[in-house]
Parts: C-alpha cells; structure tokens; sequence
C-alpha cells in the first residue's frame, strides 16, 4: 500500500524564532515529522525541511512556494528557510529538493508554519541478520499424513507506517523456501531459522500452523491453515549489520478470540485479507498473516501482556488477486477488542492519467490525497494534496527530479476523520485513519 505520506507525513510539537508578519509576530515552529500549523497565511511562510518521522533538519534543501513569481531559498542549519512577501495569503503550493532524497509537493497548504518530511529516494532500508530456533518445536506433534506440514513463519515486528520499505525486507532463500521458516513434513524437519530484519527496537515472533496442500504439493494457492500456536523472543535493538545467532523463541499460549467482520469485496477487487496487529508502541507492531482471515472468522491471538502489552489494530485490504497491489482499498479498525467490523470501503481513484499533468477522478469521502511517482525501487516525488484537488501540474526543476524512462504514478486517497488540512499531527493521523484506496498508473517521461 502506499500511504505512507499519510501516515509519516504530519506530526506537531512547538519551536522557537521569530519573524514580524503584516499583522504581528509569526514565530517560525517546527511541525516534528512534518505538517501544518498557524493557519492563515498572511505575508510570512516558515517551511522547515526534514528527515522523515524526526526532527532532523535538511540543510541545503531548495524550497519553492508557487506564485507569479515564484519565491524561492535554500533551508539554514536548522533546517529552515522563511519567507515574507505581501503576496503570501491564502493556499500554496510548496517543494522541497535535497540531494539524496525524493522531491516532495504540498497542493493547498494554509497554515504559516509548515514541515516538510523529505523521504530518502532509496527504498533499500539498512538489515541486520538474525538466526535462531523454536524451543519446544520438536514437541509440536508430528503432521499427519503426506497432504500436511507443520509451519512456522518467523517475523520481525512491523513499523507503524505500513508502507515503510522496513517492512517488507526480502529474505533469503534455500531451495525454493524462506529461510525464515520453521517446517516439518512427513519425510524431514528443521527449524534451524535465519531471518533478515530491520534494524531499531522490535521483537521477533512465530505464527505456527497446520497446513493443508489439498493434495497439489506444486500449488501454495489452494493451501489452508489451521492455527498451532504462537513463539515469541525479547525486546531487542539491532543495528545496521549487526549479526545475531542463536535466539531461541519461546512457545506462548493464544488466550485472546478475535473476531472480524468486513464488508463484502467491491467491484473489481474481489480479493480480501484482514491482519491483525498487536501495537507495542516503539518496539513497533507483531502482525499475524497466518491463518489468513477473509471476509469474516475468527483467530485467536497473543493476550497482550507482559513482554507483549500493548493493543490490538486491524488492517482490512481488498485488491484484484492476492497477487496484485493496485488498485486498492483498505481500512482500519483501532483499539480492538473482541471483534473488529470494518463499515465500508472507500472507493479507489478512478482515471488515473499521467505526464505532463496529472489526474484522477475524486473518491467519495476522502478527507486529502498522496501521490507518489516512483522508478523502480527509487522514490522520485511525493505529492500531498490538502485542497481537494484532482488534477495538478508539477513546477519545472532543475535537475528534473523525474529524469527519463517509464514512470509509476500512483495516488491514494485517505480518509481521516475530523481532519484539519489547516493543523495536523501525525499521532492523530496514525489513531484515526479508518480507509485509504489507491490506484495507478505508467507513463513515460
């Protein structure tokens, strides 16, 4: 999924300096993360550029807000670069370049204070390696029969955001199987697990089940899955290359029913997944892929206490074929409890055009719009639209942040209730979310 503009983007907290405005002092304040404060503009904008979720600053990014003549500066040591003109009133467009890192445009930006998080242009996110076992695995009783197998899927905990490039790190293989895996058949048995993980404070579980290969061993699609039980290790900080061996995660009883409930799929996208996740606040979120829940069942799950307090979230998404990632439509359910119902889905933009403007149709109910264009595994330009606007241009830079070749445009839609485009944070923005769609489109530049 790609929202994570929408979930990276805004955050609030206080900073000190000052400016004179026509109408009194507006002091310059950092939005932590990136968002909008101090709304209406009124002759003075303060834009702070950043590393995404911090307060990092950028220096030497180029900063343009539209306008006849468009104001342009370059951002100081702390990150920022302020702009007074009688000509600042009302709505602005704002980008931010820095080496290294992928353009971003705000459309409709109100307030006099804003932060702009700038996303590294690489997706490839530091590792660190982890080895280890199951302990009590061999006691699990043996499958039955040639159609069954024991699995165990090992997992580091998730970033909040869930779309961060941390989250879907790729994993060795051996013959054709993940390595970070735990399996057991008829004829052999390991679970000798190695693992690539991300790097900063998390924990790492085990999902273990029963599976079913309905008799075609060649095809995984028609395997079902029947819950065994759950592992799970320490809280541990890991850092970029660090190498673990021998972490042994301890089987732990699922005590804690969890019911949901989800609409049925919409036209076109008749695939549908919902995953729980257990929020352990920094050390991030145990998601539970397995056995997979469709448009209604029930799991039982981790009792969150102990080493695993924390609360339960639930991320619903509908797509074309397990296969495909867009288009998309996806929803949340916060602070679960028992059962999780899911009300609607919000429909995905529709005629999505791309090149030298870009377009889509609006999506009924979202609250703002992200869009991202991106080559290969490298982020271009992240665009966040406040104003509800569906078809905009990109200002001519130079060096052009596109370049050449075949492009991805791709937009999502949020839905966040009671948000402010004039003042946001990224808190709120994370507790409230409920949907976000998303479709795409290629084109070449």
């Amino acid at each position: 999924m790609r929202t994570h503009t929408i979930i990276t983007a805004f955050a609030l907290a206080a900073c000190g300096g000052g400016t004179t405005g026509p109408t009194g002092p507006v002091d310059p304040k950092l939005v932590s993360g990136g968002g909008v404060a101090d709304a209406p503009v009124d002759g003075v904008l303060h834009i702070y550029v950043v590393e995404p979720a911090s307060a990092t600053p950028i220096v030497g990014a180029n900063v343009r807000v539209e306008a006849a003549t468009p104001l342009t500066g370059v951002t100081d040591t702390t990150g920022l670069v302020s702009f007074t003109d009688p000509m600042l009133a009302g709505l602005h467009t704002i980008t931010a370049t820095a080496t290294g890192h992928a353009a971003t445009t705000w459309i409709g930006v109100a307030g006099a204070n804003v932060t702009l998080p700038l996303d590294p242009a690489s997706k490839t996110p530091p590792m660190a390696q982890v080895s280890g076992t199951i302990t009590g695995w061999n006691n699990i009783p043996a499958p039955s029969g040639f159609n069954h197998y024991t699995l165990g899927v090992v997992l580091y905990s998730f970033l909040d955001d869930p779309s961060a490039p941390e989250n879907v790190i790729t994993q060795p293989m051996s013959g054709g199987t993940p390595t970070d895996t735990c399996l057991r058949t008829a004829v052999a048995n390991n679970c000798a697990w190695q693992m690539n993980a991300r790097i900063g404070k998390q924990i790492h579980t085990a999902v273990i089940v029963d599976g079913d290969t309905k008799g075609t061993n060649s095809d995984l699609s028609d395997d079902t899955y029947t819950l065994i039980g759950y592992a799970a290790g320490n809280v541990m900080t890991l850092t970029a290359g660090q190498q673990v061996t021998n972490e042994a995660l301890t089987m732990v009883s699922a005590t804690t029913p969890l019911a949901v409930a989800l609409p049925p799929a919409p036209s076109g996208l008749p695939h549908i997944a919902a995953i729980p996740e257990l929020a352990l606040g920094d050390a991030g979120r145990i998601v539970f892929p397995l056995p997979p829940l469709a448009a209604s069942g029930s799991v039982t799950v981790l009792a969150p206490t102990g080493n695993l307090a924390g609360h339960y979230e639930l991320v619903a998404l509908a797509t074309p074929s397990a296969a495909a990632k867009a288009p998309f439509t996806s929803a949340f359910a916060h602070n679960v409890s028992g059962t999780a119902t899911i009300g609607s889905w919000l429909a995905a933009p529709a005629q999505v055009t791309a090149g030298s403007t870009f377009s889509f149709s609006p999506s009924t109910g979202a609250t703002f719009y992200t869009a991202q264009l991106t080559k290969g595994t490298t982020t271009l330009w992240n665009i966040t639209v406040l104003d509800g606007t569906t078809s905009f241009s990109l200002p001519a830079l130079s060096p052009d942040p596109i370049g050449s070749g075949s492009i991805t445009f791709a937009v999502t839609a949020a839905d966040v209730p009671s948000f402010d485009a004039a003042k946001f944070d990224v808190p709120t923005i994370k507790q409230t979310l409920a949907r976000a769609a998303g479709a795409q489109a290629v084109f070449t530049h």
